[in-house]
């Protein structure tokens, strides 16, 4: 008899524990889909104002269905095209006189480079109101996890600065006007049809490098600086908040961070300062994100990263 009962204690353990394994797997989710970038890339165009192009990459092989990313070009001279595809050595590369980004397929997901030659991009300095060229993958995630439910949000990343270099003269040179930024930004949104604040949302970002500063302080402001811009709150962690040392070195560098108290704190700021006012916490989810550049000012600048996703634990 004893043989038996310990037969079916072990099998009751084995259920119990393979019950659980399935419930710890159940509740967190990768948000970033196609991480290895298979199904290719949407091209948004160089206008924020028409945002379809009807084209797209395919670094490794045409796909039937619609791209799950997509890239912003806004204020670009040059769009990148399909018929720019060069292929070396593993590596799928696009390049124009003012921009490049290349694939590199990797086990898991993909190593990607995103390289802004901004001094093809100016013919002078930026000027206050003028526009600056962004290179920016998007993507809108296939399931928006409601922000009451998450217990953590974990960002996985690891990059490297390739390139960093000013090229307009250090008298021309205005730090609150001139920058080249590489960054991620997440959308908090409010997706309930039947609330006050429907589509209402605030930016919260996570600064990887900036030219101006080896590392950066909090910044929390309304969106401007430019005739299309949001209007919406941004709110971007300081350095120290995500990350030890800088990018400004130029080495590999991996980020595991949980970003839900950060952005519960952005949230509490947004509502004091008068945003987002309209939504409660049970209407709002993390719908999107992008990353990559923005270059208002005359840089040349190259990042690469791999290893990038966001994977939500609910509660």
């Amino acid at each position: 008899m004893k043989p038996i009962i310990l037969i079916l204690q072990c099998l009751y353990l084995f259920v119990l524990l393979a019950g659980s394994a399935h419930g710890q797997k159940a509740d967190t989710l990768s948000l970033i889909a196609d991480r290895g970038f298979a199904g290719g890339v949407s091209l948004k165009g160089t206008n924020s104002v028409n945002v379809a192009t009807g084209k797209s990459l395919y670094p490794f092989k045409k796909q039937s269905g619609a791209p799950l990313w997509s890239l912003a070009e806004w204020e670009s001279k040059y769009p990148l095209s399909q018929d720019r595809l060069k292929q070396t050595e593993g590596v799928s590369i696009y390049r124009d006189r003012g921009k490049m980004i290349s694939f590199q397929r990797l086990e898991k997901d993909c190593l990607v480079r995103l390289e802004v030659e901004a001094s093809a991009e100016y013919s002078a300095p930026r000027k206050p109101g003028q526009g600056w060229p962004h290179l920016l993958l998007e993507q809108s995630f296939p399931e928006k996890v409601r922000f009451a439910e998450l217990k953590n949000l974990w960002l996985e990343f690891s990059g490297r600065l390739v390139a960093g270099e000013m090229k307009m003269k250090a008298e021309e040179f205005n730090q609150g006007l001139h920058a080249a930024q590489f960054q991620l930004f997440l959308v908090v949104q409010d997706l309930n049809p039947n609330s006050a604040g429907y589509r209402d949302y605030l930016w919260f970002g996570v600064p990887f490098y900036d030219y101006r500063f080896r590392e950066s302080e909090v910044y929390a402001a309304k969106d401007v600086g430019k005739d299309d811009a949001t209007g919406k709150f941004i709110y971007s962690l300081a350095s120290r908040d995500f990350m030890n040392g800088s990018f400004h070195d130029r080495e590999w560098k991996t980020i595991h961070k949980d970003l839900y108290p950060e952005i519960r704190k952005a949230l509490t700021l947004a509502r004091a300062r008068g945003y987002l006012t309209q939504s409660a916490d049970a209407d709002l989810a993390i719908s999107g994100m992008n990353i990559g550049w923005e270059v208002p000012g005359t840089f040349d600048v190259s990042f690469e990263f791999k290893g990038f996703d966001i994977r939500a634990v609910k509660q």
